[in-house]
């Protein structure tokens, strides 16, 4: 069980200034401008006609077939990408101790456990390989310090879930089912056996976001003015009458 691709992550590099935006050269037979947020502006422009050849009609709508059984082999490979599909959540406190929940790959039954490690190791990764077959990854972690909680806590805080280390505690779902814990006994060897470099992976992650936080913090969005230009086409009314609000404006 190991991670294929490199997990190497490269240094944030800003991005290159926003180009300001060239209007072009058209000929406005209306103008309207609305002020927006920030004090900036939002301007629509109605040009002149386009040019380019009228848009075609649109096809007759295709009739309904009636949908057909699957194939066999379709079957089989749906079945294939449930088994090879994990979505897991959790909620992992101090990095010591995971509470993860996921459902069983065929049936859908909810399933739920209490780890004792960090199965937020394999946050970002996307898939790994057990087996040389390839299996996809989803994830969604929250992360608590409990130090904190602890410090500003007015009364009583709850308990970090007790498991002993590097152990897995099934708590909701078939625990001797092996196709319904699957999801979380290969994610513990994949953490056992690339645990250096899923440190190292996620240690890089860490820089990367906080040197782009530093930077966003220094480089605040600037808000500016937005233009839209509207240019006449096939069936619109101001191809026969360019300039309506000359004639007593038309809705």
């Amino acid at each position: 069980t190991y991670v294929a691709r490199s997990l190497e992550v490269p240094a944030f590099t800003p991005p290159a200034p926003v180009e300001p935006k060239v209007l072009p050269a058209i000929r406005a037979d209306a103008v309207m401008t609305v002020p927006g947020k920030s004090g900036t502006t939002l301007t629509v422009i109605r040009g002149e006609a386009s040019t380019r050849p009228d848009l075609p009609p649109p096809p007759d709508p295709k009739p309904l077939r009636p949908s057909l059984p699957l194939s066999e082999e379709k079957l089989a490979r749906i079945a294939w990408q449930r088994l090879h599909t994990f979505h897991l959540g959790a909620t992992i406190y101090d990095h010591r101790v995971s509470a993860v929940n996921w459902t069983h790959p065929v049936t859908g039954a909810p399933y739920q456990a209490l780890c004792g490690f960090d199965i937020g190791l394999i946050s970002g990764l996307g898939e790994f390989v057990h087996n040389e077959e390839k299996y996809r990854l989803f994830t969604m972690f929250s992360n608590i310090s409990t130090a904190p909680l602890r410090r500003l806590a007015r009364g009583p805080v709850r308990e970090i879930p007790s498991v002993p280390p590097d152990t897995i505690l099934i708590t909701k779902g078939d625990p001797k089912d092996p196709i319904g814990t699957s999801p979380i006994t290969l994610i513990k060897q994949l953490i056992d056996s690339e645990k250096n470099r899923l440190i190292a992976y996620q240690a890089a992650r860490q820089t990367y976001q906080r040197d782009y936080a530093i930077w966003a913090a220094a480089n605040p969005p600037v808000p500016r003015d937005e233009t839209i230009i509207l240019r006449p086409h096939r069936g619109s009314r101001y191809l026969t009458n360019p300039t309506p609000e000359k004639d007593g404006g038309a809705k």
